[in-house]
């Protein structure tokens, strides 16, 4: 019974622990960070929740249209789409905020500055590879 308890207790403390870093992150999204423009419009009314799960392609680019990264085979990818459980799957800020805007078969393209992408940044949930243009503002298209 008591480690029962225990148990629940470091539970509580990781998910107010998860919670205060991801409050921290969120200061870093001002005016203009985050930009979204829908590509083409989605179906239905429901929005993706917390604890849910996503399935989408990505391809991020710089802002003169060079390809850095995607899943679409037709652009150099693997063609098989990411999957993630929202707020529980490790997602740079501005994707973790974006997504949940998304209604299912929207696409949609981000612009995202550096500080809310925060990658190679000690608290950043995604490792990308060194020649990624981490300082540079990049569009995701979803």
């Amino acid at each position: 019974m008591m480690m029962i308890m225990s148990n629940k207790l470091i539970h509580h403390k990781k998910r107010r622990s998860q919670s205060l870093r991801m409050n921290k992150r969120r200061k870093k999204i001002v005016p203009g960070s985050l930009m979204k423009a829908v590509v083409r419009p989605g179906s239905g009314e429901s929005r993706p929740a917390e604890g849910e799960q996503v399935i989408y392609h990505c391809t991020v680019r710089t802002l003169d249209g060079v390809t850095v990264e995607s899943t679409r085979s037709e652009f150099g990818g693997k063609g098989t789409p990411i999957r993630h459980v929202l707020v529980k799957s490790k997602l740079i800020l501005g994707l973790l905020e974006g997504i949940p805007t998304m209604l299912k078969g929207e696409v949609a393209m981000f612009k995202m500055k550096p500080e809310i992408m925060h990658y190679g940044e000690e608290d950043c949930p995604v490792a990308v590879p060194d020649n990624f243009p981490k300082d540079s503002e990049l569009h995701f298209e979803i």
